[in-house]
């Protein structure tokens, strides 16, 4: 049981160190009010940090990375800002 726990805190902690700078980025957005919306699958946003999916066969043929879930602010955030910025 030891070894099952340790393995996936070692994956947990692989995973979340090679993509410190999307948690990062993240955590910041939500901070400022964004919140995550399912967008079903979508061709990746080069402006934004993402943590992709991708289908591969047993030919290693790949698909087109894709995201399901996109970082964003609500609409009523965006317009206060407008207003403040006036």
């Amino acid at each position: 049981m030891e070894f099952i726990v340790s393995g996936f805190l070692l994956i947990s902690n692989l995973f979340i160190s090679e993509n410190k700078e999307f948690f990062d980025q993240a955590i910041k957005e939500m901070k400022q009010g964004a919140e995550w919306h399912y967008v079903g699958q979508q061709s990746l946003d080069p402006t934004a940090k993402s943590i992709p999916g991708q289908i591969c066969d047993n030919n290693n043929r790949c698909s087109e990375p894709y995201i399901l879930w996109k970082l964003k602010m609500p609409i009523h955030s965006l317009q206060e800002d407008r207003a403040n910025d006036r």
